[in-house]
């Protein structure tokens, strides 16, 4: 889709002072999971795609929370895995396999 994607992480202080506002269009749940879990393969799945001829994976983390049950996986899954190997300083115990992207030519992105 060519979008371009800018991750932003702080560090709350007083994470109950913290009051997030949803946009229900965009986001379904508002939760915290530890950021290493990103780097193990448990309650990992992956499921093997291809984009414009190209194979890559998609990770899938299940993630259980308060008797509630989060499934992330995607981009902000491959954010939060990319993430995680910067601040821990190692890469993940399984195997990425990202898309290589390539722009139209004529691309102006």
């Amino acid at each position: 889709y060519l979008m371009r994607v800018v991750p932003v992480i702080g560090i709350l202080h007083d994470k109950k002072a913290f009051k997030a506002v949803l946009n229900p269009a965009e986001v379904e749940a508002v939760f915290d999971a530890p950021l290493e879990m990103f780097l193990k393969d448990e309650n990992r799945s992956e499921k093997k795609m291809q984009w414009m001829g190209e194979n890559y994976l998609i990770h899938l983390f299940d993630y259980e929370m308060e008797h509630k049950k989060f499934l992330i996986w995607g981009l902000t899954a491959g954010i939060l895995i990319r993430a995680a190997s910067l601040v821990y300083q190692r890469p993940p115990a399984f195997m990425e396999q990202n898309p290589k992207f390539k722009l139209p030519r004529d691309s102006t992105v």
